[in-house]
């Protein structure tokens, strides 16, 4: 029996030679190779890299896949194409619909990359769509869907009771069936969400911080080519991809990577001083530092040296203590491990706190991410199946309470320091 750290070499390998933008040349991934199929077609479906696999099976009739498995990536490519297109044409829809009524709407990840960054959008799974809107525009966009014959779904709840959080941190979740088909779109006020739980929220500073990065955003977009919309521009759009993968996620999903390797490929004079900037302002130079070398490593993603150091000098200090650098030493030890892994189940995912902790700065906003963490809402709690009276809540509490004390004595003895 192979060792389970050596099991899925060879299929990997092959999933990533068909995630790379750029042929690496000499004998294919996989060639000669007997692979396990069934792994294979699991894994480039969780993945979402299945159509990118039959893709490059058709130029490599060398390696040996069978029947069975080229027949069922087939299906994938297929069922993809035809979803994507309904899709694209909601999408489209929705888009001039919004255009009409004065709302500016700008196409997030998938729906802005399959048409626009990839040579033939069934080469991109799309699941939803997801729309971001300025503020002002969020009554009006649910009441646009809303007469398209859409329905709101509840979103999950934060651990923060939501009167403690930003409304413009919020997604809105809408749903409808199409020609035989589910719909769900996904709209949002703010461009990055960079922590589980709008945890971020409990920082002021953090706050104001993303405000004008969602302004930066609209003011350096661009009118779509046929007037419905706008477009987000590379920088923005890059940044857009690699913190939800690695910030918001954990899950450095092949097809993530190549949307990296895309972006990046399609946008030789991309603003990298620019991208450097955000992710210091936005505290997020570790994740897009992780995002960005394994799109180079495993999509070949066109990124120089230089490039890619120039945003991890946003990290600061190497301290040991450093969350910065802790955060990147372990999104590494995840990047490092692709090529041996289970790629049909998720990744780690990201530690809520540990994430929170990373982006927020002061005394004051960790304590209140601790508080939050410690002892969630009661909305979060009953979401959970959890009772408000459980022993494993009480001890929360107490710890909680106990965070409060400590938090309301620092802010007593800084209120006489200034008095």
């Amino acid at each position: 029996m192979p060792d389970r750290h050596t099991a899925f070499v060879a299929e990997n390998a092959l999933l990533i030679a068909a995630t790379r933008v750029e042929e690496t040349g000499g004998v294919a991934a996989g060639a000669g190779t007997p692979l396990d199929c069934p792994y294979l077609v699991r894994a480039s479906e969780r993945q979402g890299v299945a159509p990118l696999l039959h893709d490059w099976l058709g130029r490599h009739p060398d390696v040996l896949v069978d029947q069975a498995t080229r027949d069922a990536l087939h299906e994938a490519y297929w069922t993809r194409h035809f979803r994507n297109r309904l899709l694209l044409e909601e999408l489209r829809a929705v888009l001039r619909a919004a255009t009409e009524a004065g709302i500016d709407v700008m196409p997030l990840k998938g729906a802005e990359l399959a048409p626009a960054y990839y040579p033939t959008p069934a080469l991109r799974p799309l699941s939803d769509l997801d729309l971001l809107v300025r503020p002002r525009d969020v009554a009006r966009m649910g009441h646009l869907l809303q007469q398209r014959g859409y329905a709101e779904v509840d979103h999950a709840p934060s651990y923060v009771e939501d009167e403690q959080l930003e409304i413009d941190s919020r997604d809105y979740c809408w749903f409808a069936s199409r020609q035989g088909f589910d719909s769900l779109i996904e709209f949002r006020p703010a461009p990055l969400e960079l922590a589980v739980g709008r945890l971020t929220d409990l920082d002021e500073a953090y706050t104001a911080a993303l405000r004008r990065h969602a302004a930066l955003v609209w003011e350096r977009s661009t009118p779509a080519p046929d007037g419905a919309g706008r477009v987000m521009s590379p920088e923005d759009l890059l940044l857009h991809v690699t913190t939800h993968l690695a910030a918001k996620h954990l899950d450095f999903r092949l097809v993530w990577l190549h949307d990296i390797a895309r972006i990046v490929l399609r946008s030789p004079r991309l603003d990298w001083a620019y991208v450097a900037a955000r992710t210091v302002d936005l505290r997020v130079a570790a994740p897009v530092t992780a995002a960005l070398e394994a799109a180079r490593r495993y999509a070949a993603a066109p990124i120089t040296d230089g490039q890619l150091e120039r945003i991890r000098a946003g990290l600061g200090s190497a301290s040991a203590f450093s969350l910065a650098q802790r955060d990147l030493r372990r999104l590494m030890r995840h990047v490092d491990g692709i090529p041996s892994a289970d790629l049909t189940v998720e990744g780690p995912g990201v530690w809520p706190l540990g994430a929170a902790l990373s982006r927020v700065h002061g005394v004051r906003a960790r304590l209140r991410v601790l508080r939050w963490v410690l002892l969630p809402g009661r909305e979060y709690l009953e979401h959970r199946g959890i009772k408000a009276g459980s022993s494993i809540v009480g001890s929360a509490k107490r710890l909680a309470l106990r965070v409060g004390r400590i938090e309301g004595k620092r802010q007593e003895a800084k209120g006489r320091s200034e008095d």
